[in-house]
């Protein structure tokens, strides 16, 4: 009798295991962005002059949509911090962006434009345009860490002297 529990447990046990192992993953097996989803990211970033002389740093969050599955449209928002020795002084930069995301797996490289405004206690508020590249890993299908620079020039001044953006941080696609 413990002859047959025994062979029907283990039957059921291997008839268990077998229908796991049958099951869909959790995850798929490409990363990355599907036309469709939508996108936010959280990053520590800073920002210096052309020269690296004028320093910042602060966070930045950002808010996405891919049209397609290498088109993405944001619009980010930073907030830094500058000690002067005398004081803090608070600044903002709220930038739409438009990029294009390379699929080469869990890596993906992207380069891009930025329209916005930097603006705030020490700095002179101003409209900005220029390029940007980083790059993103997905250490899963939605999930990555990312890398940002960008160089940034005011509307008024084009192409004399800019500002350099910069952020890393984490993303999820949803």
């Amino acid at each position: 009798m413990t002859k047959v529990l025994l062979a029907l447990s283990m039957a059921a046990f291997s008839a268990a295991a077998a229908a796991q192992s049958d099951s869909t993953p959790p995850y798929t097996a490409d990363p990355g962005p599907r036309a469709g989803d939508w996108e936010a990211t959280l990053s520590g970033s800073g920002q210096s002059s052309s020269s690296f002389d004028n320093n910042s740093l602060g966070l930045t969050g950002s808010l996405g949509y891919y049209y397609t599955k290498n088109w993405l449209f944001s619009l980010r928002q930073s907030a830094s911090t500058n000690d002067t020795g005398d004081s803090n002084l608070i600044s903002g930069r709220s930038v739409v962006q438009a990029a294009y995301q390379f699929d080469l797996g869990k890596w993906q490289p992207y380069v891009g434009l930025n329209v916005g405004a930097y603006y705030g206690a020490g700095i002179e508020d101003d409209a900005s345009f220029g390029p940007e590249a980083g790059i993103k890993y997905y250490v899963n299908e939605s999930t990555f860490l990312y890398g940002n620079i960008a160089y940034e020039v005011p509307f008024d001044e084009c192409c004399k002297g800019g500002i350099v953006p910069y952020s890393a941080g984490v993303g999820f696609n949803f």
